[in-house]
């Protein structure tokens, strides 16, 4: 397999360099928006409802993710993927720029749906960007860009996390809302210059116009491969969602001033942009390299097996931030780059439609459902916080026992 160095020498290795350094840079962008909005939204949420009622707020995720992905759909059918990724950004950029200037008049019920929002959309326009890349390289080319372009993405969220952890005492939490929106526009003629460079991947003549419906969920059915993916992304979230919650509740009984709190979140997810940022350019490439996505899909939960028992045994703020950080981390770099060399050989509608509902949906509906289910055991008694890490552990374990048939051969009908 070739080095990103011999690649570059060659010219299809430029072309596809070109197209998918112009869709890093755009998530550069993209993603140190969102570092500008997730800790803001996650530490005005605790102020306004308290971070045992983020469940109540999760469950909605799924509903809000269905609609949003329905309406991509119906775009991608209409328009294509570069002007529906466009509009993408554009409504996420107007939802929080109207955000901003509204917070205060609206209060709560605002504080509420942005919680759900931001949980939302930067799911369905990251697909899209794997998306692309997966229809502008070929098999053996994704191991070798697929690495730097995620790591592009974790450089925007490294800034972003850095800016937030520096400024967010001095600018106040709630300013970083409408710097989130002006993130957008960079982002965007960015991915539509990528769009350009490399020409607008098209659909078979049977599947042109989304004949074949708008999610096309079908596919789920005949491609054992991203049914597994599906049900892994579905299984790995629970564990996220448990060591979010443990988190949440470990940074609350610390940190309970608000800017202070902002600050130690905008903190945390920088230390986790820059174990991702690591990853992505010097291990990912040479675990790609040498080691089989099989080793790498295993390899991954069984870490957080580990880490779950430890969190079970010994809570603290600093395992649960360590715990939670290689989570994070890991399904930032390697989970993610591994994993989306799955999608390249397959059909357009697989990468631009499937992809959304077993990548995007699954892993919001994953926390929404996770989320209910607590809410449920909440309302009828107390959920020891010990529990987090033991559902951690458990969907660990099955998630490990996934990776075995998603990386068998002869997955599809």
């Amino acid at each position: 397999m070739p080095t990103l160095l011999a690649a570059l020498k060659t010219e299809r290795g430029r072309h596809v360099a070109v197209a998918a350094g112009l869709a890093g840079l755009s998530a550069t962008f993209l993603f140190c928006g969102y570092e500008f909005i997730r800790s803001p939204i996650e530490s005005i949420f605790i102020d306004n409802f308290g971070a045992a009622s983020k469940p109540y707020a999760l469950s909605c995720v799924p509903v809000m993710m269905g609609l949003l992905i329905y309406l991509y759909g119906r775009a991608l059918s209409a328009y294509g993927g570069a002007r529906s990724m466009a509009g993408s950004m554009l409504f996420a950029c107007a939802v929080f720029a109207a955000a901003y200037f509204s917070l205060e008049s609206l209060g709560r019920p605002l504080v509420f749906f942005l919680y759900v929002f931001k949980e939302s959309y930067v799911v369905i326009i990251s697909e899209q960007y794997w998306s692309f890349i997966n229809s502008v390289v070929r098999d053996e080319e994704g191991k070798v860009f697929n690495g730097p372009v995620a790591g592009l993405g974790a450089l925007g969220s490294l800034i972003g996390g850095f800016l937030l952890g520096h400024y967010a005492v001095r600018l106040h939490t709630e300013s970083f809302i409408l710097l989130s929106a002006v993130c957008f526009l960079p982002a965007m003629v960015l991915i539509l210059k990528a769009y350009s460079s490399a020409g607008e991947p098209r659909p078979s003549a049977d599947e042109e116009g989304g004949k074949k419906g708008h999610i096309h969920l079908g596919i789920l059915r005949e491609n054992r491969t991203v049914l597994f993916i599906a049900l892994i992304i579905f299984a790995a979230q629970v564990v996220a969602t448990a060591l979010d919650l443990r988190f949440s509740l470990l940074v609350q009984d610390a940190l309970p001033d608000k800017d202070l709190r902002t600050a130690f979140l905008g903190g945390f997810w920088m230390k986790v942009n820059i174990f991702s940022f690591s990853m992505q350019f010097m291990l990912t490439p040479l675990l790609l390299r040498y080691l089989s996505v099989r080793r790498i899909q295993t390899a991954i939960p069984l870490i957080h097996i580990v880490t779950c028992a430890m969190l079970l045994i010994y809570p603290s703020l600093w395992l649960g931030s360590a715990a939670f950080l290689l989570f994070k981390g890991m399904d930032y770099s390697i989970f993610r780059a591994s994993k989306e060399t799955l999608y390249i050989p397959f059909s357009y509608d697989t990468r631009y439609r499937a992809k959304q509902v077993a990548d995007a949906f699954t892993y919001r509906f994953s926390k929404g459902f996770t989320s209910i289910v607590l809410s449920i055991i909440k309302s009828f008694s107390a959920i020891p916080v010990a529990a987090y890490a033991v559902v951690g552990f458990v969907f660990s374990a099955a998630w490990l026992g996934l990776a075995f048939p998603l990386t068998a051969k002869n997955n599809n009908k």
